[in-house]
């Protein structure tokens, strides 16, 4: 009879990408992950295999979990601008989390290895694809509902919407502070402000 494992495998890879993100993959060696998991060499090789599949599995955890977070705000109630809203200020308060956003950072170590990894670089660009969609879709809907402009290129928008989410884990890392985190989300939903013809003033985020 196969032994049951006495720990949360879930748990040890948001362990995971709690220590990538911090030391980035080759920043990362197997006594910095044994202290940081909780567990011993063994029990990693057994059931992650090498470093390499351990980080695979938590970037491949981290994403797939922003895309369901993603894909509930995205069909959740409200317009079109708040649900946008809520996908950022969900992601910002994260990042100026200073535990939590260790974890994000796990995607700029994954772009980083992705040029050498052609299996990484493909889950990366099917799951960016992914959170287009999950945008684009929404805003399709928000275009049925009129609450979007039809001549709007809304394909478009939702590449610029990712871009922004990604931009913003990127420019947490660089040492972007909350305040200017908040900014760049006053500059996207005022993009959607001038869709939908209120011009480009700065926006109340107390008001959305």
């Amino acid at each position: 009879m196969a032994r049951t494992k006495a720990f949360d495998t879930n748990e040890i890879l948001y362990k995971a990408m709690h220590v990538f993100g911090n030391r980035g993959y080759e920043g990362t060696s197997l006594p910095d992950l044994i202290q940081g998991l909780g567990i011993a060499r063994q029990s990693i090789y057994d059931t992650y295999g090498t470093k390499w599949e351990l980080f695979f599995a938590a970037v491949r955890h981290y994403m797939d979990q922003k895309n369901q977070e993603l894909k509930q705000h995205c069909e959740g109630p409200g317009t079109v601008v708040e649900k946008v809203e809520l996908a950022f200020t969900t992601i910002i308060k994260v990042l100026v989390d200073p535990e939590l956003r260790l974890q994000c950072f796990i995607i700029s170590s994954a772009i980083e290895q992705a040029p050498h990894h052609e299996e990484l670089a493909a889950y990366l660009h099917e799951s960016i694809e992914l959170s287009e969609q999950i945008f684009y879709t929404m805003l399709e809907r928000a275009v049925e509902e009129g609450g979007l402009d039809p001549e709007v290129n809304i394909r478009d928008l939702a590449r610029f919407l990712v871009h922004e989410r990604i931009a913003l884990i990127t420019s947490a890392k660089l040492g972007m502070d909350e305040p200017r985190l908040v900014a760049i989300l006053q500059m996207v939903l005022s993009v959607f402000r001038t869709i939908q013809g209120q011009g480009s003033k700065a926006v109340d985020l107390n008001e959305v």
